[in-house]
């Protein structure tokens, strides 16, 4: 009963695992590097699922060959335990190949904050350039007007002045954007190396 349990247990942390990533991960988009933080961030938040699960199978062959290991008296047994001990060593393998998978997401940060940060840059000096443009032609309608007299210095002055807030607007957003983009890689990896570390160890668990 507490066989069946734990594996009930484990193939439905497992398979909740590989359905929320799955539909997280679709559609792809290589070109876009929020979906690399997206799929990144997700995997490790619930990368505990894929542990507890792999666990759980292999804590339920480890009880059944303890099992079965006192009472062996039949070939059957002989099978029975030799089944479990497979079962413990494709889930060995599968905690490898996790393993690898998360030390491929932590290298992966360096890719997605040097992405990102050229992304951000294009993104935000194409609003500069817009406000700039902007800029220049509220200066072309007040430099057109048929005089030119206090008012109008007036509002050359205050659209000078609009057009630097903006751009500190900008810039701010811009700052602000590029630390959450620093401070999430930074926990992503972190993070992915903690888990490496814990399929490592379940990999090697005896």
């Amino acid at each position: 009963m507490f066989k069946k349990c734990l594996i009930l247990i484990g193939r439905t942390f497992i398979a909740t695992f590989i359905l929320v990533n799955f539909f997280n991960i679709i559609p792809i988009n290589y070109s876009n590097n929020s979906w690399y933080v997206q799929v990144s961030m997700l995997l490790v938040d619930t990368s505990s699922l894929l542990l507890l699960g792999l666990s759980s199978l292999k804590l339920a062959s480890f009880k059944s060959i303890n099992k079965l290991t006192e009472l062996q008296n039949s070939d059957l047994d002989q099978q029975n335990n030799e089944k479990n001990q497979n079962n413990i060593n494709v889930i060995n393998k599968f905690s490898l190949y996790s393993m690898y998978l998360f030390i491929f997401i932590a290298l992966l940060q360096f890719f997605v904050v040097i992405n990102g940060l050229s992304q951000l840059d294009i993104l935000y000096s194409e609003r500069l350039l817009k406000i700039e443009k902007q800029y220049q032609i509220n200066q072309n309608k007040i430099e057109l007007a048929p005089k030119i007299n206090l008012k109008d210095n007036n509002s050359k002055v205050s659209s000078s002045y609009k057009k630097d807030r903006l751009f500190e607007l900008v810039l701010k957003q811009k700052n602000s954007a590029t630390s959450y983009l620093v401070r999430d890689a930074i926990k992503v990896f972190l993070m992915s190396i903690v888990w490496a570390y814990g399929f490592f160890k379940l990999s090697k668990f005896i």
